[in-house]
């Protein structure tokens, strides 16, 4: 598994009648960047705000040190 962090914008109606685009960032446990890109479209926070995905990146270092993902 390897994680990823997926960038996603969204136009919230409760904040200046939409108007302004809003950012997060969606972590993901994936296979590859494709499993990643699904598994965050089926999330229930991506679907409730009509998000759309502006990046995808992988994290693999995080200040000199290596990020490993084991399953607990």
């Amino acid at each position: 598994m390897k994680l990823f962090q997926v960038h996603t914008g969204f136009y919230d109606p409760n904040i200046s009648d939409g108007f302004y685009e809003g950012h997060t960032n969606i972590f993901i446990c994936a296979r590859d960047e494709k499993e990643a890109l699904k598994k965050v479209k089926e999330k229930e926070e991506y679907k409730k705000f009509k998000m759309h995905i502006d990046g995808i990146q992988e994290i693999t270092i995080v200040d000199d040190y290596k990020v490993e993902l084991n399953k607990i």
